[in-house]
């Protein structure tokens, strides 16, 4: 009788720490820098945290071809490609993701792009949720509407809300405007190579 509760510990445990995570990336517009989020995150996880890591673009931007084009990879095919513990897997359609979910990894990011309706569901059932928003003063009003379309959406005071390439003081007082706090995300010129400031900031937020 003395060993149910050291089970249930256990089990809680693994359900709390070492469970499968999901991350959604959305964007408030073109350009944010969803895409640049998502490879910080995946190299966070694999090379920070030792997990196997993939990385999905369910869009239909095909940054994935550029970014196959643009690199040396240690494995690709036509649907994906791989290096440093981190699978990409290139346009990814909602029927695929279930299987790409359930499959040998411990860490799954989900690029969504732009198109919240769309990816709504998909999204919302991850276990993490970002918001990437954009630094430019004339994006800003794109990221305070985002922010009023999900006010009733339940949970979604919880989402994170990141802005890569800005410091604190640049988003103060948007932050105020939609009453959440604002994650400022550093220049990082190498996404392979992070920087202590990114791997702190993911750590605070994700462990």
């Amino acid at each position: 009788m003395k060993r149910k509760p050291i089970l249930l510990k256990r089990l809680l445990g693994n359900h709390a720490g070492g469970g499968k995570r999901t991350i959604g990336l959305i964007g408030v517009n073109r350009g944010a820098g969803v895409t640049y989020t998502g490879m910080l995150l995946a190299y966070y996880f694999s090379r920070e945290k030792g997990l196997r890591t993939s990385y999905l673009e369910c869009n239909s931007h095909l940054d994935f071809s550029l970014m196959q084009e643009a690199y040396e990879w240690n494995e690709e095919d036509e649907y994906s490609f791989s290096l440093d513990g981190i699978t990409y897997y290139k346009q990814v359609t909602k029927s695929q993701i279930p299987d790409l979910i359930n499959s040998n990894y411990d860490c799954c990011i989900m690029d969504f792009g732009i198109d919240f309706i769309n990816a709504r569901d998909e999204f919302i059932r991850c276990s993490n949720k970002i918001v990437v928003a954009d630094r430019a003063i004339w994006n800003q009003s794109k990221t305070i509407e985002f922010f009023k379309t999900i006010v009733d959406t339940r949970g979604s005071m919880k989402w994170i809300c990141m802005i890569p390439f800005s410091n604190q003081s640049e988003v103060m007082e948007l932050s105020r405007i939609i009453d959440k706090s604002i994650d400022v995300i550093p220049f990082e010129p190498d996404p392979t190579s992070l920087s202590k400031e990114t791997c702190k900031l993911f750590c605070n937020l994700f462990g």
